[in-house]
């Protein structure tokens, strides 16, 4: 199976307004990605009055659009109380000092119901409080800037919501504080895209996606977000995207945290944490964070096309580390680690090769890793290799396939002990090879002849890893750059000619303001 962006290709139903700002686009149908429509660059102040208006308007092949201006706390929540499907809340310019409440307020996917700042970035939620939406479905918050104290949005039993384009540095405070939380049973389907969020001096996760008892919120997207900043914390429970509990963990998510950037995340040793299953993170960038992206609690969840960049120099800037079963990690580019750059970590538990009903107080466990996949990675001028190993219980039953990893020091393969790990195809080539002795076949040590190609260590023609993969793993379609693989290279590049379709992301790329 060849992996694919989910696209926003989608067609969509535009509604005209009354008045200044775009409007938002109606949601496509259930699980299938929001094209994002938000209002564009701020433009010249607005001129709306200091009451509630109210105009409706429809199209042809809409539903009636009403909209309602308003430029005071109390008319927002007025607005909010007395919102039907299809009513669009446009904030004027200026603070509103929460909480807010959105209880029982539900839109259609023709027809939403809209909270959105008519001038992006210049209507700010402050006070005590933001929006916390119980029992709602159908609402898009957009272009809002969220500066208040306490959690900015929470989603408790809610669906078919989109948070879009919105700007989140909250206060600080004192106890631990999740800036957008989603809750209860039947938090579904909901988006987050083209939000910033940052910098952060507290603890708590800037996006934390709970549930209810045993089961994750599910069908979950975070993409093409900016995160940024955030303050080393001397407690645990400061990653900046959590998916998941321990107590959830044997649940299907279903996730997909894809086209995101974090730079200089600092807030825990886990920047991105996944403690449940079937969750996809891809296509991210990962610059200076003090940190690694951790498959922490769960099963089958893929790792893919992700960019982890470090300066060589700050310290613990990793890549990724795996617990649990049936985890697959391929295409990932890391350069300039200087913590592990993918670690098979060993357990303090073994749940099993299938085990679905552990104890209760094993949930919080690091498992044992069974049948991990670590393939066509490519690691370059990091501190450590790919790492196997640790603990109790090793990893048992992976496969490390395909791989380059290029370093000047460490120990490029590093097996703590030994396992039955089945080592094939990979090159290593620069320091010290790996722990425990590995023929050519499974580890070459060869010189892959890496060029810079922009800013990226990629293939030349005269690299020996061409042509040279071995194994089917047909999961693996195409390469880093979002090209096809035909003669499967080794590593993560694939030397071909072709339009470059992935490349690390930038600032201009993700947040409020981009395309």
């Amino acid at each position: 199976m060849k992996p694919t962006l989910i696209g926003c290709s989608i067609s969509l139903l535009m509604l005209s307004a009354c008045g200044g700002g775009n409007d938002s686009a109606a949601p496509a149908a259930q699980n299938v990605l929001l094209a994002s429509t938000a209002s564009g660059a701020a433009p010249a102040p607005s001129t709306s009055t200091s009451t509630s208006t109210s105009t409706s308007t429809s199209t042809s092949s809409a539903a009636a659009v009403e909209i309602v201006r308003v430029s005071s706390a109390r008319q927002l929540q007025a607005a909010i109380d007395g919102a039907a499907p299809g009513r669009q809340i446009v904030l004027a310019d200026g603070s509103y000092a929460g909480p807010f409440s959105i209880v029982d307020k539900n839109g259609r996917a023709d027809a939403p119901i809209t909270i959105r700042a008519e001038h992006r970035g210049r209507a700010g939620i402050v006070g005590s409080g933001g929006l916390a939406l119980s029992r709602s479905s159908y609402l898009n918050i957009e272009g809002l800037s969220f500066t208040n104290a306490a959690g900015a949005v929470s989603l408790s039993a809610s669906h078919h919501v989109r948070i879009t384009r919105n700007r989140f540095a909250l206060a600080a405070s004192a106890t631990p504080n999740k800036w957008i939380v989603l809750t209860g049973a039947g938090s579904d389907y909901n988006q987050i895209d083209h939000n910033e969020f940052g910098p952060r001096h507290d603890l708590g996760q800037m996006i934390s996606i709970d549930g209810a008892k045993d089961k994750v919120a599910q069908h979950t997207t975070v993409e093409d977000n900016y995160f940024h900043d955030a303050d080393a914390q001397t407690e645990n429970g400061g990653e900046t995207v959590r998916v998941g509990l321990s107590q959830m963990s044997l649940s299907d998510g279903h996730t997909i945290v894809q086209r995101n950037l974090f730079v200089n995340c600092d807030s825990d040793a886990e920047v991105v944490s996944v403690k449940s299953k079937s969750n996809t993170v891809r296509y991210n960038t990962f610059v200076n964070n003090v940190g690694q992206v951790s498959a922490r609690h769960g099963h089958g969840n893929q790792f893919y096309g992700n960019f982890f960049r470090g300066d060589g120099s700050k310290a613990k800037v990793g890549g990724l580390r795996i617990y649990g079963n049936d985890q697959q990690i391929f295409n990932n580019y890391m350069e300039g680690l200087t913590d592990e750059a993918i670690y098979l970590d060993g357990g303090d538990y073994d749940g099993g090769p299938n085990q679905t009903d552990p104890p209760s107080d094993k949930l919080a466990s690091h498992w044992r890793v069974y049948r991990a996949q670590v393939m066509f990675n490519t690691i370059v001028n990091s501190s450590a290799g790919i790492v196997i190993g640790g603990r109790e219980f090793q990893p048992r039953d992976s496969r490390i396939a395909n791989n380059i990893v290029l370093n000047r020091r460490g120990t490029l393969y590093d097996e703590k002990t030994q396992t039955n790990t089945v080592f094939e195809g990979n090159i290593g080539f620069g320091s010290t090879i790996s722990r425990v002795p590995r023929n050519a076949a499974a580890i070459a040590v060869v010189d892959p002849k890496l060029v810079a190609v922009g800013g990226l260590q990629k293939l030349s023609a005269a690299s020996p890893a061409r042509n040279a993969a071995v194994g089917s793993y047909a999961i693996v379609g195409d390469d880093m750059d979002g090209q096809p693989r035909s003669a499967r290279d080794v590593g993560a590049d694939e030397y071909v000619d072709g339009p470059v379709l992935r490349r690390p992301l930038t600032p201009a790329d993700v947040g409020p303001d981009a395309p």
